[in-house]
């Protein structure tokens, strides 16, 4: 029992962060309505806590969609010039679920060992109850993959 029973790879995926944001759920709400608008699937969500009244809003799209994230971008820097959007390809999603994780301890530790243990670039982390995703850089993904399945004894299924 090692909390993690399917590992799952998702490729070329754009992170997407914009810093100084108003911390206004209104702004984050009107934000991710305009990327739904374009047909923009956004994954791993990030909020930090409200820094003063500022926060950092990260997350994730298939790179497919960048030319339109950035136009979108580009308007709200435009309607709120505080806004620093950042956008970073050349990025793969690493997904580990298991139905066991919220009676385990240490699972996210494991994991974040196991990618540590290689080197690679972690740039993002968004957990559920059931489920940890990774994201990691292309460079290193090889590694990174073998080494979370050696370290939870499960193959990946990409």
């Amino acid at each position: 029992m090692n909390g993690v029973t399917q590992i799952r790879l998702t490729e070329d995926v754009a992170l997407i962060t914009f810093h100084n944001t108003p911390a206004d759920s209104t702004l984050t709400a009107a934000i991710f309505t305009e990327f739904a608008n374009a047909g923009i699937n956004i994954d791993m969500i990030s909020q930090t806590a409200p820094q003063g009244s500022t926060i950092t809003l990260s997350f994730t799209v298939f790179s497919t969609d960048l030319i339109q994230v950035l136009e979108l971008s580009n308007g709200f820097r435009d309607k709120y010039p505080s806004i620093k959007p950042m956008v970073s390809s050349g990025n793969c999603k690493i997904q580990l679920y298991g139905e066991e994780m919220p009676q385990m301890h240490g699972v996210a530790a494991s994991a974040i060992a196991a990618i540590a243990k290689v080197g690679a670039e972690l740039n993002l982390i968004t957990t559920s109850e059931v489920d940890i995703s990774l994201l990691v850089g292309n460079h290193h993904i090889n590694e990174a993959i073998a080494s979370l399945e050696e370290t939870f004894g499960v193959a990946c299924d990409s």
